[in-house]
């Protein structure tokens, strides 16, 4: 049975903030054109409307996110993002490493974000922000500016600094589009709302518009994993930072019992050599502290099962993942042994029966108005103490090309092949930062992919639904129509491929003289929308496409 102690691991990701987003987004670009599959997660300032001002006459029965019926839950989503803001969204673009199945290289970006228009801001959600180490003064003067809707085609202002950032950032969300290959999010609903509201359009009017469009616009898939994990281990945990150090055990098994298993090689330079700004993140593993007499388990059964614990570091039992599972394999292993059968591929989990659990999703951390997304609920506020440090726009060497340290007992030429492994204790810079949640959110669907192979199509295109046994099914409905939105911000992104072709065709003709590469600008050429089109300016006319 493997030690739990698995020794200490530094992650990395590269920072791409205002300052440094026109250098580095073709090499962003590259990635992702050569992904087999993406990971994202983003960060946003509310996941509900609550104690609204009178002044705005809001009618809060329209923005209940926890509604029942779909239609009542996408209108209130649509409204919280609309008038809600990104403030960081993470990317990993997992590439094919080795001919083997199973081996990756991996590139993790944070991009920080700062939207230019009007917008709330949920006391909860910012207090979250910075209590897991979010730094809202960087975020106001390093954050991307961009401006979100009311057009497909970007909001232009004076300044050419800011419509330059706002063009970039909005094209690496349209080379994820054009890139056609499986997007992958955990409980991601939210996060496609937000993203298509601030990087693609205004959101359509009815949800089944909103997921015909996603299924045109992600022809490789959307993947959920919190809805794979649910259906292949229906019993177990299912919050992100669980499925994460799971997922690494049962792939370090199946590497020390010779089956394929998953191994990734995370690249924190895009260019080797090169000095772009990015943040390690060392781990260092803490002792679990020691129980009471007259507790019935050394673990938080609470926080093992939902990720979250209403007594935070006030509890006397551990938080500790690593150690839950350690004890979870054990409880197993003696169940197993007093059964006299086998359970292999039973899930380990404390005992709780599917009638008494509550999902994690739907439980309130802080009441109604939890600033947290509970599908990754790693709450912040519920770690023992780990140390964490950060080094932030240090220069890049070699050496940091291989950011996987060497576990006990191991030599370091075994890092190659082993399966990221990381340190027990969550870190507050760790868990709740996008770029790695990204990371943890692409790992597990890698694992799942390797191992569930041609099932996983069962899991193509459904999005977990908090609060409901159904799944959001991307796809084209009886009665649906793309959007407004749709037709012209595809026309646009096409028009402009067709400009940077005919400008890479002609560069070609003297390549001896083709000046360097530069990234595209907010003034590119793109085909405005013809007279006859319609005019799509939010509250004008419904974003509904004619049949």
């Amino acid at each position: 049975m493997a030690n739990g102690n698995i020794g200490t691991t530094s992650a990395t990701y590269t920072d791409v903030t205002r300052t440094n987003i026109r250098s580095l987004y073709w090499g962003v670009s590259a990635q992702i054109a050569k992904a087999k599959f993406l990971a994202i997660d983003t960060e946003f300032t509310g996941l509900v409307l609550s104690n609204a001002s009178r002044v705005f006459n809001l009618k809060t029965t329209e923005w209940v996110t926890r509604a029942t019926d779909m239609r009542e839950k996408y209108r209130a989503m649509s409204n919280v993002a609309k008038t809600h803001a990104l403030v960081a969204m993470g990317l990993s673009t997992f590439s094919t490493r080795h001919t083997r199945p199973g081996s990756y290289n991996v590139h993790n970006f944070n991009f920080l974000l700062q939207s230019q228009n009007s917008h709330l801001i949920n006391p909860s959600s910012i207090s979250f922000l910075a209590e897991t180490g979010f730094d809202l003064g960087r975020q106001a003067t390093k954050g991307i500016r961009y401006f979100s809707g009311p057009n497909p085609k970007p909001v232009e202002v004076k300044n050419d600094t800011i419509n330059e950032e706002g063009y970039l950032i909005r094209e690496v969300f349209l080379d994820i589009v054009r890139a056609g290959v499986p997007l992958v999010t955990h409980n991601g609903l939210f996060d496609l709302v937000y993203l298509y509201q601030s990087f693609f359009g205004p959101l359509p009017d009815t949800y089944e518009s909103f997921a015909f469009d996603l299924s045109e616009m992600f022809p490789g898939g959307i993947y959920d994993t919190k809805i794979i994990a649910e259906k292949e281990t229906p019993q177990s945990a299912s919050y992100l930072a669980y499925l994460f150090h799971k997922s690494e055990r049962l792939q370090k098994r199946r590497l020390e019992g010779g089956e394929s298993a998953l191994t990734v090689k995370l690249r924190d330079s895009l260019v080797k050599g090169s000095s772009e700004p990015r943040v390690r993140c060392h781990l260092l593993r803490s002792d679990p502290p020691t129980s009471k007499p007259y507790c019935e388990k050394p673990y938080c059964e609470t926080f093992a099962q939902h990720g979250n614990c209403r007594y935070g570091k006030r509890c006397f039992k551990t938080h500790d993942i690593n150690f839950i599972l350690d004890c979870q394999e054990k409880e197993a292993a003696a169940e197993e042994e007093l059964l006299g059968a086998p359970t292999v591929g039973a899930s380990v989990e404390s005992d709780t029966s599917d009638k008494k659990r509550k999902r994690d999703d739907d439980m309130d951390v802080g009441g109604a108005d939890s600033p947290c997304k509970l599908s990754r609920m790693d709450t912040v506020d519920n770690l023992q103490e780990t140390v964490a440090t950060v080094a932030i726009d240090g220069p890049a060497t070699e050496k940091q090309d291989v950011p996987v340290s060497t576990p006990p007992g191991k030599s370091e030429e075994a890092n190659g092949s082993e399966p990221l492994s990381l340190a027990a204790e969550p870190s507050l810079n760790m868990y709740h930062t996008a770029a790695y949640d990204a990371f943890m959110t692409g790992y597990i669907f890698a694992s799942y992919r390797l191992m569930l192979e041609d099932k996983m199509s069962n899991y193509r295109n459904k999005v977990y639904i908090m609060g409901s046994d159904n799944p959001l099914l991307i796809q084209a409905g009886p009665y649906a129509r793309t959007s407004v939105t749709y037709h012209q911000t595809m026309r646009l992104m096409n028009a402009a491929a067709a400009a940077a072709a005919a400008a890479d065709a002609a560069a070609s003709v003297d390549a001896t003289e083709a000046p360097a590469a530069e990234p595209p600008t907010a003034k590119a050429p793109a085909a405005e929308p013809s007279t006859t089109d319609v005019d799509i300016q939010q509250n004008t006319v419904k974003n509904e496409a004619p049949a």
